[in-house]
Parts: structure tokens; sequence; C-alpha cells
């Protein structure tokens, strides 16, 4: 836990608090959850072969509510062949509860006529730093969707940034994405939220209590949105599960502190790939689209991504 307290602050850029140095080493962290929990688990559901990916739902409590399970692996330069990281054979979700797996009539069928993606991005009220990559990363989405004209998608984007504006636009949209600052907040985790105009939260316990349709996608692309509770390891409460207890189907979000820089290069990814097929997106492709979006990122870089940067994004719920 105190491993994992250093990596909520690797990548200060989207959290609205201080955030501190980046001196976690990885490498034996992922390759003990490799060893000792992963493989095992992996072995036993006779997942063996390479690029054979699965979906998996990992359900952690206790001190495994902080670890980056969906990243164990070996590292090293001997193991560089796939067959020695998670990747290699699952793409791997989180769910807060088990009852997210219960089939549900509401989840299962697709709405029909365009998908309405609400954007909210980080008002200029907010009180915190500013955000760079946030203009590039909805311009991203834009270019995506204006590209993809057979893909049914028609873009909300909010004005205002109010909380009460926020709330009343994510009631009209299938999806929404959220690009902008996130904080944790230890003390009372229902105060925990994404940082709005006039130096307000959209707060854990906004969300919970929105009445929307079932379904859709809310990607959090904020720090610190489905990070572990100290207090609370046998509970999952974060920004994340609460989306999920609002009725989206399932959730991008972060395990801590993520960068600005990556953050427009992730989200660019995710949608080309929803959107790719010419018809109208399905969020239950949204934990693949991720899955290979990293995957992407980490490809194309000409240095290597520290673990840092691209281990915070995962896929919650279905």
């Amino acid at each position: 836990v105190e491993l994992l307290a250093q990596a909520r602050h690797g990548a200060e850029e989207r959290e609205g608090t201080s955030a501190a140095g980046r001196g976690v080493k990885w490498e034996p962290l992922l390759s003990t959850l490799w060893n000792g929990v992963v493989k095992p688990v992996l072995d036993a559901l006779d997942f063996l072969t390479p690029g054979q990916l699965r979906r998996i739902f990992w359900c952690p409590t206790g001190p495994f509510v902080f670890l980056p399970i969906h990243a164990a692996g070996l590292y090293d330069n001997n193991h560089s062949q796939p067959g020695h990281k998670v990747s290699d054979f699952v793409i791997s979700s989180y769910i807060p509860t088990l009852s997210i797996l219960a089939p549900s009539s509401n989840l299962d069928v697709l709405p029909s006529g365009d998908l309405r993606l609400l954007t909210v991005r980080q008002p200029p009220s907010d009180g915190l730093s500013h955000l760079s990559g946030v203009a590039i990363e909805l311009g991203h989405i834009r270019e995506i969707i204006r590209n993809s004209p057979a893909a049914q998608t028609i873009l909300l984007e909010s004005e205002k940034g109010t909380v009460e504006e926020v709330l009343s636009l994510m009631k009209n949209a299938d999806w929404v994405h959220f690009a902008c600052h996130g904080i944790q907040d230890d003390k009372d985790r229902t105060n925990s939220g994404l940082c709005l105009a006039d130096r307000r939260r959209l707060k854990l316990c906004d969300i919970i209590a929105l009445s929307r349709p079932h379904g859709g996608l809310a990607f959090l692309s904020a720090c610190e949105t489905a990070t572990g509770d100290t207090g609370l390891s046998d509970e999952a409460i974060h920004i994340a599960a609460g989306m999920l207890f609002a009725g989206y189907g399932g959730v991008v979000g972060t395990m801590w502190s993520i960068s600005d820089k990556l953050a427009p290069d992730v989200a660019r990814e995710v949608y080309a790939q929803l959107l790719q097929n010419g018809t109208r997106p399905d969020y239950r492709e949204a934990a693949r689209a991720l899955h290979e979006a990293i995957g992407r990122v980490r490809e194309r870089s000409e240095v290597e991504v520290p673990f840092h940067i691209w281990l915070p994004f995962i896929h919650v719920g279905l």
C-alpha cells in the first residue's frame, strides 16, 4: 500500500492537488503479482495461449484494491516475447461488486438512433492549473466523429461547465467524456469528484444520485477516478464505481494521477477503435479498445513509456 501511495502521485498534471515523485520500482511489484496471483488464476482457467484474448473481470478486495492487477507480468529483457504478461492472455476489467455481472435487459439491448456523446472540458473557473492537453484531447474526439459519419454519433459539449448544467446534460446523453482535474477526498470519499466551474466538484454523491437510462460509457480522463480507499479496503468507493451505480455500463477510469500529455493519445486511440466499424458504437467494446489503445501508445513511442504513465488507465464494468 505504501508503494502504491507513491504511485498515486506519479504523473501530476491532471490531479487537483499537488503531486510528489515517481520513484516506484515497478518490475518487482508486477512480477510478484504475476507469479503469485495472476498466472495461477490464468492457469486454473486454462488461459494458456498468448494472443487468444479472453475477457476477465477482477473483483479485488483488501490490499488488492490498490494493485494494478491488469499490468501484472515480467517486463525484463529476458521475457520480451509474448506469454509473460497478463495482457498477453486476457482483456482485464475491474468490478466493484459481483452484482455488476448479473444479467440485465437494460444493459444488453443497445438503444436505436444516434449516440449522444457529451464532452465536459476543464472550465476556466475551476481554480486549478490549466490543462493544455484537454483542447487536444477533445479535438481528437471531434475529428474522429467527423470522419466517421456512419457511426451514428452526435457530439454534445458542455458550455458553462457548472455542476447543474453537467448533471442535466448527463441525463440526456448516452455517453460522457470528462477531461478535467479530479480530486480524491481521503477523509470523505463521497466528496471526491471531478472539478468543474466556480471551484465546485461534481461529487461522487451527486453521481450516485443521478437518474438516467442504463448503459453507455463514461470516460473519466482525470486523476484518481478509480482509486482504492485505505479506510474501506473491502469496498470499491470511487468515482468510476459511482458511474456504474448511476447506470453507465462501463467506465474508463484511472487508478492514480495521469499525464496531461498522454491522456489525449489514449482517448484518441480508444475512440478510433470504438467508431471504426461504421455502426453505432457499443460501450461493451470499450475494454478491448482501451487494451489495444495502451498497447499502441507504448509501441509507437520512440522511447519506453514509463510504467507510471500508462499503468493508471483501467476499465471498470462490462
